[in-house]
């Protein structure tokens, strides 16, 4: 078999009992989640640009942002939960008790999982009722001119049939649902043409939407070993170089003395003679 041949990574420690670590990373999400609703809003004045293509470019540019900040941050506790886990081995091995705290820090992929349901469960949930069962959206003619309310103004067969129209009607349910789903999708509204008129097709695409969140979370802390096993390679490729950087350091001290002066070993020969008479 060949020396050289490339070790196998060891198999990566789960934590036994990880549901004391569900709330907190439940938490940063819940943060994550608030920051999207937030920028949704903010950036829902891009409608006011005529431009298709330009709005759609610059959307696309914050939602990409918003997207690689929900894997980043899956990816960052996905590393450090690996690192705790091959800690646990480490101290393990050397007979060291550990505690249940410890463990419950060991990486596990329902982790991310958990968490994501807690955070983003319920407007996904709500996103697929919506999505099923939502009418397309209707809403209420604005007031009418002047000169046509006084010039029929008493005309029934004009004014009755949009009666119908200017009723006012009360939020539903439905109506109250497809709010809390739009606060959550509103960075993906920019890119339809006219969110009025195609109300409708955005509700068929809101799980599709809401669930990229989530997605991209799990995903980011599932390549977290991965990326932890790059993390101790360089740091180890660091620490050798800095062993030979020392060593080095430590034979030109040998070679020149303290003082920086030559040891006998390295003296001219004149001064040898001297010292021998």
């Amino acid at each position: 078999m060949d020396a050289k041949k490339k070790k196998k990574n060891k198999p990566l420690r789960r934590a036994q009992r990880w549901g004391a670590q569900v709330l907190p990373m439940a938490g940063k999400l819940a943060t994550l989640l608030l920051m999207i609703v937030i920028m949704g809003l903010m950036f829902s004045a891009l409608q006011g640009i005529e431009s298709l293509w330009l709005r759609a470019l610059l959307s696309a540019v914050i939602l990409a942002g918003v997207l690689l900040l929900c894997a980043n941050e899956g990816l960052n506790k996905g590393a450090q939960d690996a690192a705790a886990s091959r800690s646990y081995v480490s101290l393990a091995a050397k007979g060291i008790a550990l505690t249940e705290r410890e463990d419950a820090a060991c990486y596990h992929p329902l982790k991310p999982v958990c968490a994501s349901l807690v955070v983003f469960g319920v407007p996904l949930a709500l996103s697929v009722v919506v999505a099923a069962f939502s009418p397309a959206y209707t809403y209420v003619m604005q007031d009418l001119p002047t000169w046509m309310t006084e010039s029929y103004g008493s005309r029934g067969d004009v004014f009755a049939p949009l009666g119908a129209y200017t009723a006012e009607q009360g939020m539903t349910i439905m109506d109250w649902m497809r709010m809390l789903v739009r606060l959550v999708e509103m960075l993906f509204i920019n890119f339809f043409s006219d969110p009025q008129t195609m109300g409708q097709t955005i509700d068929r695409l809101s799980p599709l939407f809401i669930s990229l969140y989530p997605i991209l979370y799990i995903a980011g802390y599932l390549l977290g070993p991965k990326i932890n096993r790059k993390q101790e390679k360089a740091n180890r490729r660091a620490k050798k170089i800095a062993v030979r950087r020392t060593q080095k350091n430590n034979l030109v001290e040998e070679l020149t003395g303290a003082q920086g002066q030559v040891h006998y070993g390295h003296q001219k020969e004149a001064h040898k003679k001297k010292e021998l008479i």
